[in-house]
């Protein structure tokens, strides 16, 4: 051009910003500026914007702010306004700042630039500081505004301001704006107040794919994972355009779901629209696939992965540590590390929850070694990681001291520490951990009352400890608390108090499946089973959904009860329940799958437990096999014991060693416990004496092998084995944990050992004792002096069984009691064969109920007959 004046040069310049071009956009202001042109607001703020877009051009931005100062061009407020977002686009937000105070003019553009600053620095506080000075000074907002202050009210949970905010948007006319009633959308679902972001969101004029995407986000933040799938299907009718955050938000809904012919539908819509090659999209599909309990399936998409990032290998580990399959996840820390791959806290936080049992605590430890060298040890997440595995592993004490060595604490690391006491039944320290939180006035949250109250699970317990903090759960108004509410129903059924966990049931005026649920296992804890059985068809009739889990604890806790006809019952509840068929619950297994339902891990633990307490061998194993064969579900550790368990009940224990040999998964202590209890009653010595070698190689001081061991050659009549076994013991510094019972009686416990005379009363007790043996003698009793385990004659064995620990119970109890109360005892170890005939006896013959409870369950013994169908 020859001439060219100076919009000419501010159209070049202003034209090279916006097509990038941010070097020529420089050059060309130097040029026009060795001409003579006089700086404009225009150019300045163009430069500026380029400066800020380059990211590398910081030094040239200072230079003009110093041409603006010389300049006296401060005074434009449009050119402050643009010195003041470039300085924002460098993160120097005290810089910006100052620059802001100094400004003798500001327009709304102004105000907004620093809060937008302010924002992106996470100075959410001050950015509503400046909002509220913003309105003193009687500036009028904009959309940025609202949007940007909005959005921080949300980062900082001030729920009160947003509401203000809102009849701020409101009075100015802002609410019909987009990108306003997008953010008010996403904060209020923050909040948890679906219903006033579904208000807005459907009052909208218009919506754009953020509008959809936010809402969508909401439901899930809040787990409405129904109404999720139901706006993402009313976003593909009215919307029709979807993007990965839309695609990532639903997946991880299919996940928590178990919503997978859902999953693989949005995976085919990935492929369709072109979206494979997203690394973050595809690390959603990995977790959906876990969750789901396809891991097969997310392999086969991992090592499908053209390009693998962090987050896709810590997918992986977390998706095994959810599957608990520490080998595979030890498997790919071993790939990060030997490829010097960079790792970080959740690499290893995912390691260390699959090692978080105690099969493989000794991996954990390795783990934790790692941990100590990358020098993450100090990390929270790493830390609360370490205390869980540590709990969940059996060590709580060894949680403690990294618990002590933690440098920062939040509640998340409390409730790991209290739940691995629980879990260990160290219930004294697990109240003391609380009671220290309560003294340092750290606030507990419903998650910290469930693990104190799942630690109390006997009489003394719960009057020491159990109701005054049921007390405390009533001043603190946790009582409102779903899961509370359902720890207490628990609690004290646990506690043997099945009582008090009816009466806060029926308190209730708001019941959820998950508190029907709780009650039913509760009662089928307590061998209730017509109880059981009467809640479940009163849940049907008042239209209560079951979930998976709920229906498949039901079933296992029913088979447990071996009343093979009504656990057939509840099968064929649970399974039509779950499926949707309510009306259907006597019809079989095959006719769901006729239906196209597929039964999951959970559902065939359930159903071969109800086979082997049933009894029913040939279906069980036949369910095993089409478990693999037909649906695709991989045999874990826990359905081998089942296989064992079936085999060994029947009879079959040359079966089930062979089974052992081939099993899928290496057997652990559970494979070859049950193996020795089969062996111990089917007197099969040799097999008996393998089984107890295996456990005893794993842990050469469990007193229980050698004690079943012993039992099994007692049984056989190998008197001189239970010798050598003793002896054995005697030699490892092993003992015998020794039997005990008790009971309370008038909030005392008195407790018994076998053969126990240090009680206060024991002459009344050996007298009562005499007297109830001639009592059910004469009603047909006959002893079993097989589980007489000395090498005595036949009278001395029968002597021996009555001096048990629970007769001696028993017979106290009957003393300090009232005639037809019901009666408890508690019992430390399983209850002996003779000794369960006996109390059924005496519950015949004094007409009472009575309530034994061993490790195993409770048994209930009413009118001559035990709840167990004398199978346990």
């Amino acid at each position: 051009m020859a001439d060219r004046n100076e919009a000419s040069w501010n159209n070049m310049i202003s034209g090279y910003v916006k097509t990038g071009f941010f070097l020529d956009a420089s050059g060309l202001f130097l040029q026009m500026w060795d001409r003579g042109f006089e700086l404009n607001g225009y150019v300045i703020a163009s430069l500026l914007t380029a400066f800020s877009r380059s990211k590398s051009m910081f030094l040239e931005g200072l230079q003009i702010h110093g041409l603006v100062l010389k300049n006296g061009l401060l005074y434009d407020v449009f050119v402050a306004t643009s010195v003041l977002h470039f300085y924002g686009g460098f993160a120097l937000v005290s810089d910006a700042q100052l620059l802001f105070n100094e400004m003798p003019d500001r327009n709304v553009v102004s105000w907004t630039s620093l809060m937008v600053n302010l924002a992106d620095d996470g100075l959410f506080y001050e950015v509503v500081n400046l909002y509220q000075r913003m309105r003193q000074a009687g500036v009028g907002c904009n959309q940025n505004t609202f949007t940007t202050v909005i959005s921080s009210c949300g980062s900082f949970d001030d729920e009160f301001l947003v509401h203000q905010v809102l009849g701020h948007v409101i009075k100015t006319g802002h609410e019909i704006n987009v990108s306003v009633a997008n953010s008010l959308v996403s904060t209020f679902g923050r909040f948890g107040q679906m219903e006033v972001a579904c208000y807005i969101f459907n009052h909208m004029d218009v919506h754009d794919i953020i509008s959809w995407n936010s809402i969508l986000a909401a439901f899930v933040h809040n787990l409405v994972f129904e109404e999720a799938l139901i706006y993402f299907h009313l976003m593909r009718l009215n919307h029709g355009e979807v993007n990965e955050t839309t695609l990532s938000t639903v997946l991880s809904v299919c996940g928590s779901m178990d919503k997978l012919n859902w999953g693989r539908g949005l995976h085919g819509l990935v492929l369709k629209l072109g979206y494979e090659m997203d690394i973050c999209l595809t690390n959603t599909l990995l977790t959906m696939y876990f969750e789901s309990g396809r891991c097969q399936d997310a392999e086969q998409l991992f090592h499908g992965m053209p390009e693998k990032d962090l987050i896709s290998w810590n997918s992986m580990m977390a998706g095994y540590a959810l599957g608990s399959n520490c080998l595979d996840a030890l498997r790919a820390l071993g790939v990060l590390l030997r490829q010097k791959k960079i790792i970080n806290f959740v690499t290893f936080a995912s390691a260390l929850s699959a090692c978080a049992d105690k099969e493989v605590l000794s991996e954990g430890r390795i783990v934790h070694g790692l941990v100590i060298v990358s020098g993450l040890h100090e990390n929270l997440v790493v830390g609360n990681a370490l205390i869980s595995m540590y709990g969940k592993g059996g060590m709580a004490h060894k949680a403690k001291d990294v618990f002590g060595k933690m440098p920062e604490k939040e509640l998340v690391t409390w409730n790991a520490l209290i739940s691995g006491f629980a879990e260990n039944g160290e219930v004294d320290e697990a109240l003391v951990i609380f009671k220290s939180m309560r003294e340092m006035d750290i606030p507990s949250n419903y998650i910290t009352l469930i693990n104190v109250l799942g630690s109390f699970y006997v009489p003394c317990q719960l009057l020491r400890q159990g109701m005054p903090l049921h007390g405390h759960i009533l001043v603190t108004g946790f009582d409102s608390d779903e899961y509370v509410r359902n720890s207490l129903i628990s609690m004290y059924a646990c506690c043997g108090d099945l009582d008090s966990s009816n009466l806060i049931f029926y308190a209730l005026v708001n019941r959820t499946p998950a508190t029907w649920n709780s009650l039913v296992a509760a009662n089928a804890h307590h061998g209730q089973w017509e109880e059981a059985l009467k809640l479940l068809r009163e849940m049907q009739r008042a239209g209560v959904n079951f979930d998976q889990f709920s229906l498949s604890a039901a079933l296992a806790a029913s088979s447990n009860l071996a009343i093979l006809e009504d656990g057939q019952h509840l099968h064929g509840i649970a399974i039509k329940l779950r499926h949707g068929h309510l009306l259907k619950a006597r019809e079989t297994f095959h006719e769901m799958l006729v239906h196209g339902s597929k039964p999951d891990h959970v559902s065939f633990v359930a159903i071969l437990s109800a086979c082997s307490h049933g009894g029913l061998v040939d279906e069980g194993l036949s369910y095993f096999t089409s478990m693999t064969s037909d649906f695709g579900v991989s045999a874990g550790i826990e359905h081998c014991v089942c296989i064992v368990d079936l085999l060994g009940r029947s009879g079959k224990l040359d079966e089930a060693e062979s089974f052992i040999k081939k099993m899928p998964v290496p057997p652990n202590d559970f494979i070859w416990r049950s193996l020795l209890s089969a062996c111990k009653i089917h007197g099969h010595l040799e097999l008996g004496k393998k089984a107890a070698q295996h456990l005893l190689d794993a842990n050469s001081s469990d007193d229980s092998a050698y004690v079943l061991y012993s039992n099994v050659c007692a049984t056989s009549g190998k008197w001189h084995d239970v010798h050598r076994v003793r002896v054995k013991m005697e030699t490892e510094s092993v003992k015998k944990k020794p039997a005990c019972s008790w009971l309370n009686i008038r909030g005392k416990i008195s407790s018994f050992g076998a053969g126990d005379q240090s009680h206060a009363e024991s002459e009344q007790i050996y007298i009562r004792l005499a007297q109830m043996k001639k009592e059910i003698k004469e009603a047909g009793y006959v002893p079993d002096t097989s589980y007489a385990l000395h090498d005595t004659d036949e009278e001395q064995k029968e002597d021996n069984l009555w001096k048990h620990s629970e007769r001696l119970a028993l017979a106290y109890g009957l003393i300090e009691t009232q005639e037809g109360s019901t009666l408890r005892i508690f019992k430390n170890l399983r209850v002996c064969g003779d000794c369960h005939s006996v109390y059924k006896f005496v519950s015949s013959v004094v007409s009472r109920e009575i309530i034994l409870r061993d490790p195993y369950r409770f048994h209930h013994f009413r009118g001559g007959k035990c709840s167990c169908g004398d199978y346990w």
